[in-house]
């Protein structure tokens, strides 16, 4: 039996077709967010309350007890959304 030229050559590029389109899988990849860092997930402390029956000294330090509490957690919220926005963006520009 006798194959021709053209008939060889018909197998080759089926052949080839074959394993070139084997070869053309794609896995999907599934991206992950990333983890929020410690130090951003971590709650607010608790403001300070009055005794029953305070002197103005202890207004005072209370008062200037929860201006500090209030202000370290304002940072870390600030900090939080800079992160958070930063990562989405990163995120969504690599989809």
């Amino acid at each position: 039996m006798k194959i021709n030229i053209q008939a060889w050559m018909a197998i080759l590029m089926v052949l080839s077709l074959m394993l070139l389109t084997g070869c053309s899988t794609t896995v999907p990849i599934k991206a992950k967010f990333p983890d929020v860092p410690n130090e951003l997930s971590v709650k607010c402390p608790p403001l300070q309350k009055l005794v029953s029956e305070p002197k103005i000294s202890d207004i005072t330090k209370t008062v200037a007890a929860n201006y500090n509490t209030y202000y370290e957690c304002a940072l870390k919220h600030d900090a939080w959304i800079e992160w958070y926005q930063t990562q989405k963006n990163i995120f969504e520009s690599v989809k």
